[in-house]
């Protein structure tokens, strides 16, 4: 039976992750991926990397190279044999909704002792939840990763296994640099107050994340926290808005009065999600108005600790085989309830992106795309720069003739011109023309126009 239920569950998450990248490449395919800009920023560095060149990305306008970048991902240097077979910002959204999807598993492990049939929904219910579609599809962040990690890490805690725990705290560490006050936070809750009866797994994680923090402070000297726990003692920057309190209360009871109605239960993984990933949560400079959009990924590490107290919380009232599946059939039912009118949102963003990736104008841009060679350095707008990204030389137009002070740590010329560039594919009334008033044009369509730089001489 447990083979069976373990054989399911896989096939779910290859289900969920196939239908997430799917979603991903009909928005891709229409160009509208919703943060295109470092969707393309992310794939640059990559592709400069498969190339012998450095790990760089200027796109943002801050320090470049691998360990120079203001962020530090080490899980890039993991992800670059799969990127390297299979180039392009395609990957990597592949990479987002699979690794997102894969969360699945160790959260059925919570629900192990309740019985196969039990831990199967706890996977499931888990990938029926809309919030897990939203960060699925939400482009490509190394932050995603935190959603398997910190499951694993929650399986390590209440199973008491050396193996999940290291490796849910190491993935953390590789993708994103916070998890040096995250997991110390994480597990000085569990060692005050341990899942599984033993504080000993939450007094490593402290060990594991402080080493990480003592690592990076020694060692990286631009060290950037993009979430930084020292705001809470000035107030986080300001008071939230009525409107973002309400959004937050929102999502809130949405997740609790759905498949995860129990999590009070279990209320230590929650204690886990205030201390510090609270901080994420209540960010007050971050939108929270729907479960789209560019700091979706906010959310996104919260997912396993919200699932893991609602299965853990169900777990516990489990009494035998009955149970077991009226209780995991809630969870999934509870979950495919919740949040119905953004249920209803995805499915028209899915229909229109498959309407628009087969409409007249995006064949005209299309064509205007497939005219560029790998070698041209580009410049472009937000919603077409993820599109032709994978080149040694592209720029947002935005980025052109800005009249903010030089960036920090920048050593080219600046302003940036349109000399930084030999082919520009930008909407007909892009202000960046004003300034190419000596290019030719080669071809428009779909309201883009192609330019090219004069030959010198």
């Amino acid at each position: 039976m447990k083979r069976s239920c373990d054989g399911l569950l896989l096939l779910a998450i290859a289900v969920a992750g196939g239908a997430w990248t799917r979603d991903q490449l009909l928005a891709l395919g229409a160009h509208r991926a919703q943060w295109a800009q470092d969707l393309a920023f992310f794939d640059q560095i990559l592709h400069s990397a498969t190339q012998g060149g450095p790990w760089t990305s200027s796109l943002l306008l801050e320090p470049t190279g691998f360990w120079s970048m203001v962020h530090f991902h080490p899980v890039f240097a993991l992800l670059l044999p799969l990127y390297a077979l299979v180039p392009g910002p395609a990957t990597l959204v592949a990479v987002n909704a699979f690794a997102v999807a894969s969360a699945a598993w160790p959260l059925a492990r919570l629900g192990d002792r309740a019985g196969p049939i039990f831990a199967l929904c706890a996977g499931v219910a888990f990938l029926v939840w809309i919030p897990v579609q939203a960060g699925a599809v939400a482009d490509f962040r190394p932050m995603a990763l935190w959603v398997p990690a910190l499951a694993w890490v929650l399986h390590g805690l209440t199973s008491g296994r050396w193996g999940p725990l290291v490796f849910g705290a190491a993935l953390c560490c590789l993708s994103r640099e916070e998890s040096g006050y995250v997991l110390p936070a994480l597990g000085a809750v569990a060692a005050v107050w341990p899942l599984g009866g033993s504080r000993r797994p939450g007094a490593v994680l402290v060990a594991i994340g402080l080493a990480w923090l003592g690592f990076l402070l020694l060692f990286k000297e631009n060290l950037f926290f993009h979430f930084d726990p020292r705001k809470l003692l000035d107030g986080g920057g300001g008071g939230a808005s009525p409107e973002l309190v309400e959004a937050r209360v929102a999502y809130l009871r949405q997740s609790f009065l759905g498949g995860w109605l129990l999590a009070p239960l279990a209320p230590q993984p929650l204690a886990m999600s205030l201390a510090p990933m609270g901080w994420l949560w209540a960010d007050t400079h971050r939108e929270w108005h729907g479960l789209t959009g560019t700091y979706v990924y906010l959310r996104s590490a919260l997912l396993p600790l919200f699932a893991g107290a609602g299965i853990l919380g169900a777990a516990r009232l489990v009494r035998g085989p009955r149970s077991a599946v009226a209780l995991g059939l809630l969870m999934v039912v509870g979950n495919l309830f919740a949040f119905p009118a953004e249920r209803e949102r995805f499915a028209n963003r899915r229909a229109a992106h498959a309407e628009e990736a087969g409409s007249p104008e995006v064949a005209a841009i299309d064509g205007l795309i497939a005219r560029l060679d790998p070698d041209d350095a580009v410049a472009t707008d937000y919603r077409l720069i993820a599109s032709v990204s994978g080149r040694a030389v592209l720029w947002n137009a935005v980025h052109l003739y800005l009249d903010d002070g030089q960036p920090p740590h920048w050593q080219g010329s600046w302003p940036l011109t349109v000399e930084a560039v030999d082919t520009l594919l930008v909407p007909v009334d892009d202000p960046v023309l004003e300034h190419a008033s000596t290019w030719s044009e080669e071809a428009r369509g779909g309201g883009y126009v192609l330019l090219r730089a004069p030959v010198p001489g």
